[in-house]
């Protein structure tokens, strides 16, 4: 793991790491909250046939699972949350109008950024 005094270069590299990780941990508390309270609330629970159960896949559940996965391996975990997000929001449109989505979607692009893109690399020894 790099720590800041290593070298200038990784300082937005940590930057971003790090909103992803207190972002991304916020949205799976946030969410978390929001399945359970679905589950045992006292609102009867219905599903509109399939569209709903591939709406469901991606939007809380693939983001969800990749922002888990995400907090010990931002590449995979990011890749997964990002795509799940962006498979939701082809698949409703309508959803894009939403800044609550946006919101949640933002750690998703941060770990995906961070994962491909900023995550220093591991050079061998020679």
């Amino acid at each position: 793991m790099t720590h800041f005094g290593s070298s200038p270069k990784t300082i937005p590299a940590l930057l971003v790491l790090w909103a992803a990780r207190i972002l991304g941990t916020l949205t799976i508390l946030f969410l978390s909250f929001m399945i359970i309270g679905h589950l045992f609330g006292s609102e009867p629970q219905h599903l509109n046939g399939l569209p709903d159960v591939i709406a469901l896949t991606f939007f809380p559940t693939g983001l969800l699972v990749g922002l888990i996965v995400a907090l010990k391996y931002e590449k995979i975990g990011g890749a997964i949350a990002f795509f799940s997000m962006c498979i939701f929001f082809a698949y409703r449109p309508n959803a894009l109008g939403s800044s609550l989505f946006w919101l949640l979607f933002a750690p998703a692009v941060l770990f995906f950024v961070y994962g491909w893109w900023l995550r220093p690399r591991h050079t061998p020894a020679g």
